[in-house]
C-alpha cells in the first residue's frame, strides 16, 4: 500500500506569468519580462509534463522528512531563458520538507523548454510552477 501519492498539476494550468508594474526588469544584464504575449512552457505539453514529472520527482521527500497527513501546494519561481533553458531557481512556498529542493532539482533535470515571446521574438520570462504533494498518512 502507498503511503503517498503524488498529483501533479498540469504545466500549462499552473504558469502564471509575474505581473508587476514594469514589463521587464534587468538580472546580470539581460531583460528579463514580467510579461509576454505567450507564456513558456515544457516541450511536448502536458502529457509530456506528466512523463517528466513521474519519471524524475521523488513523490516520497515529504514523507521522508516527516511531513504530515495533507496537501502542499509547492510554487517555484524561475527563469526560462529566450533559447528554452531553465536559471535563478526560487522557491516561492516554504515547507520545510523537501519539497522546494525536490521539485527544483526536478526542474533542473528539465530539457529546455519552448521559451515565452513577446512581439513574435523569444525572450527571458519569469515563470512560476506549482507542484502539488499529497501525503495520505501521518
Amino acid at each position: 500500500m502507498n503511503k503517498f501519492f503524488l498529483m501533479p498539476v498540469l504545466l500549462l494550468s499552473s504558469l502564471v506569468a509575474i505581473s508587476q508594474s514594469t514589463d521587464s526588469t534587468i538580472v546580470n544584464g539581460e531583460i528579463i519580462y514580467e510579461t509576454v504575449d505567450s507564456v513558456a512552457q515544457f516541450t511536448g505539453g502536458k502529457p509530456a509534463w506528466n512523463k517528466f514529472v513521474e519519471k524524475n520527482l521523488d513523490a516520497g521527500v515529504g514523507v521522508e522528512n516527516g511531513a504530515k497527513k495533507g496537501t502542499y501546494k509547492v510554487r517555484i519561481r524561475f527563469t526560462v531563458t529566450k533559447d528554452g533553458s531553465l536559471k535563478d531557481f526560487e522557491p516561492v512556498t516554504k515547507y520545510k520538507h523537501g519539497f522546494e529542493g525536490e521539485v527544483i532539482r526536478m526542474l533542473k533535470l528539465s530539457p529546455k523548454w519552448i521559451p515565452a515571446k513577446k512581439n513574435g521574438v523569444n525572450v527571458n520570462s519569469k515563470v512560476e510552477q506549482e507542484q502539488v504533494f499529497v501525503i495520505m498518512i501521518g
